[in-house]
């Protein structure tokens, strides 16, 4: 075994840093258009519109970001295999702090009418690409692959809390931009500051990643001939790799389906039932704080009890507290019970996102081969979005008029993610202590 494989190293531990700071600038920025759907939706679409349908269609703001998400994977993973994880982080990095900035100088609905909407659009699907391209080069192939094989399950839930850390800090953000300048000032120019900050992790990030050597892991196959001359597309080359990434695409959708019904639906919730904007805001922070922990504790659970029982545990673990964790949320803002109100931040902290945990960065990252693990961490994370993001918006607007209720329709996508991560996790292999040096799979 390699000294990198048996023990913690400097170069390990910066990685690892570099890599929770690139995703949690993937966090933040998203969870401005999550944690500010109200306002966007006043700033972006026109006054007449229902309210209920305008956060959902402006949910769709950051469904936009989330689309491009395979097709900057498929781009960036395939150079990430070709010339280097840490080379690709560089542009990722750059291009999606560079577009959260801009997004900070659209034009409102109120200047160029329904033109603002789809500058936006345009501008979240841009950077979406960059996204997509930074989960591929960086999350689990740059860190994981420099960790020790025994703590890469707790490496991989320290990775994934960068994005809960992201989520915290931004409802964070907003609260106290809330609390600054009040919701007449937030709805006329507030919401242009909260984007500009996007630049500050993106700026950190990048100064970390200059400083860091290149994978060990990628040198050494670049350095024995062994890259692929496409190796987006050897995913696909066998019938026992397109299982692979079918099974992989499965467990992915259901975790989005899972996060998904806390970062769409939290705000909305809560704001419904009477909270303002600022106290909204501030409840989501904590509820992304309870996902780091989650992520992390269950990163290092699944160490011991293995990716495959750990994803399953937390399959039905989801679908069985979906009810009780978003009606406690509701309830408690809906009554002013603070008591309440935290349990229910709690629960929905926990039970919507632990899923992902070391688990999920660790089993992509194992599931693949070197030469192509870029590409298939990548676009295999990406693919998940394909069946679960753009759609859910869909369904809400469906339901909306038949259940009238945010947080049942928040339990019910929690509900589908779990079980589908469950069964996706039933049917594939158990991962855990595989060597991420194995050239072919």
């Amino acid at each position: 075994m390699k000294e990198f494989e048996q023990r913690w190293t400097r170069q390990a531990a910066y990685a690892l840093l570099g890599q929770t700071i690139g995703f949690f600038l993937d966090a933040y920025d998203l969870m401005f258009v999550t944690a500010m759907t109200p306002i966007l939706a006043k700033v972006l679409l026109p006054s007449k519109m229902p309210a209920w349908l305008a956060y959902f269609i402006t949910l769709f703001g950051y469904v936009f970001t989330l689309i491009a998400r395979p097709v900057g994977s498929a781009l960036f993973g395939n150079y990430a295999d070709l010339i280097g994880r840490r080379n690709t982080l560089l542009y990722t990095l750059l291009g999606a702090g560079i577009l959260s900035a801009v997004t900070a100088a659209i034009p409102t609905y109120a200047q160029v009418g329904i033109m603002a909407y789809i500058i936006f659009a345009i501008l979240r699907f841009i950077e979406g690409i960059f996204i997509g391209g930074e989960y591929a080069a960086g999350h689990p192939p740059f860190a994981l692959e420099q960790v020790p094989i025994k703590w890469r399950g707790l490496a991989g839930g320290i990775d994934q809390s960068g994005f809960a850390w992201g989520v915290a800090l931004g409802g964070a953000v907003v609260s106290v931009f809330y609390s600054w300048l009040g919701p007449s000032r937030m709805l006329a120019y507030g919401w242009r500051y909260v984007f500009l900050t996007g630049l500050i992790p993106a700026v950190v990030g990048f100064i970390i990643r200059l400083t860091l050597p290149e994978s060990p892991v990628f040198e050494e196959i670049k350095e024995q001939g062994r890259l692929e001359k496409v190796p987006f597309f050897s995913l696909f080359s066998t019938r026992e790799r397109v299982l692979t990434f079918l099974q992989v695409m499965l467990v992915m959708t259901g975790m989005f389906y899972c996060s998904w019904s806390m970062f769409n639906y939290f705000v909305g919730i809560v704001e419904g039932a009477g909270l303002s904007g600022g106290e909204a805001a501030f409840y989501y922070s904590m509820a992304g704080i309870i996902d780091a922990i989650s992520l992390i504790i269950w990163g290092l659970i699944s160490d011991f009890i293995g990716r495959r029982l750990g994803i399953i545990t937390a399959g039905i673990g989801a679908v069985i507290m979906a009810i009780p964790s978003f009606y406690l949320l509701y309830i408690g803002a809906y009554t002013r019970n603070a008591a309440i109100l935290w349990l229910g931040t709690v629960l929905v902290g926990w039970f919507t996102n632990y899923v992902w945990g070391g688990v999920e960065p660790a089993y992509l990252t194992e599931r693949f081969a070197t030469v192509r693990r870029g590409s298939g961490v990548g676009f295999g994370y990406s693919s998940g979005i394909f069946l679960s993001s753009p759609i859910m918006p869909f369904l809400s607007i469906l339901l909306y008029p038949i259940l009238h209720s945010m947080w049942m329709i928040a339990a019910i996508m929690l509900m589908i993610g779990g079980t589908l991560s469950a069964i996706g996790a039933y049917i594939g292999p158990e991962t855990k202590g595989v060597s991420l040096r194995a050239f072919s799979a």
